[in-house]
């Protein structure tokens, strides 16, 4: 549906729908202002590259405008958030973190990881109203196609538009768009004693026996083929299989033997050497916040850590720094 039609969709209207009204009342606009910065809002975007970590790779950030970022909170309040997530789905969910997600792998012996290829992009407004039209068809076509323009970036020079790395409502708007999907795996997963969970492209299975694994794997190479929405595409290169032999990680964190998530001894050193240098007062005042949060997700993925510190530094020390402005 184009700009245009969209336009002429409004003016024919007496009055917006009621969920246009109330965002427009939200952010202080006019029917008149609200229809011209929805249909602007897919070209409202900041973009820059950041590099990734293999060579000569760059990652494309495309910010909204602070007007469109406006609409798009409003949207996941009052829209979004009556859609259901997967529980498979861990990543971005109010009281989750990469520690949640971790815990759910660290009684098995195996351990396969897959990741999607240029995952947020993958998903098109094309797979928004398909998602639309199966679970909520209460909403009109003015409403799909506002929502879609609020939600999506139309990058210059491509026909489409598709979710943006780094508009605040992409993770939880693929994680409703893959709902269908985790079913689906999930499913697969129960019946043959898998555990699965994914943290948006990072998808995580384990298992104690590795033919069950592969079963898996060849189950999501399938379906992902297979999808007419969204399209997503498996990167092969990044596809990790591993046992309790190797060294486990999940979301960044290690599973170790014992069956517990740590933060791994690498980064252990490096919060041990910034607690070091905030003792001596040889710590850049600027750093104080970074060490702050760096002890705020050790208590949360490794407390026992945590509270080795507070033994060896003092329970003053490190309260200080947790409680340092």
């Amino acid at each position: 549906m184009s700009a245009t039609f969209y336009s002429r969709r409004l003016s024919s209207n007496q009055h917006m729908s009621e969920l246009l009204t109330n965002l427009g009342a939200a952010v202080l606009l006019t029917p008149e202002e609200l229809s011209r910065l929805i249909r602007s809002a897919p070209h409202r975007y900041k973009t820059y590259p950041i590099p990734k970590r293999k060579a000569g790779e760059f990652r494309i950030i495309a910010q909204p405008a602070r007007e469109v970022k406006a609409l798009q909170y409003w949207v996941m309040q009052n829209v979004l958030n009556r859609f259901a997530v997967h529980p498979a789905a861990t990543g971005y969910r109010e009281g989750l973190n990469i520690a949640d997600n971790a815990r759910r792998h660290v009684n098995s012996r195996f351990l396969l990881k897959l990741d999607f290829k240029d995952f947020f992009p993958s998903i098109k407004s094309y797979d928004f109203r398909r998602y639309i039209e199966k679970h909520a068809p209460e909403f009109n076509d003015e409403e799909v196609e506002a929502l879609s323009r609020i939600l999506f970036w139309k990058p210059r020079g491509m026909n489409d538009m598709r979710l943006s790395i780094g508009a605040p409502s992409s993770p939880l708007l693929s994680n409703i768009i893959l709902r269908d999907f985790d079913d689906r795996i999930a499913e697969f997963c129960s019946g043959v004693e898998v555990s699965y969970t994914r943290y948006a492209d990072d998808l995580s299975f384990s298992a104690d026996a590795s033919e069950k694994l592969r079963l898996v794997e060849e189950m999501v190479n399938r379906l992902s083929g297979s999808l007419e929405s969204p399209r997503l595409t498996l990167n092969t290169e990044k596809t990790v299989r591993v046992s309790k032999k190797r060294a486990r990680r999940v979301t960044g964190l290690i599973l170790t033997n014992d069956a517990k998530v740590s933060i791994g001894r690498v980064h252990k050193r490096r919060v041990r050497a910034a607690v070091n240098y905030f003792v001596s007062g040889r710590l850049p005042r600027d750093q104080c916040a970074q060490l702050r949060g760096m002890l705020a997700f050790v208590k949360s993925v490794e407390p026992e850590f945590l509270n080795r510190l507070r033994n060896h530094y003092g329970t003053d020390v490190i309260r200080k720094i947790l409680n340092a402005t």
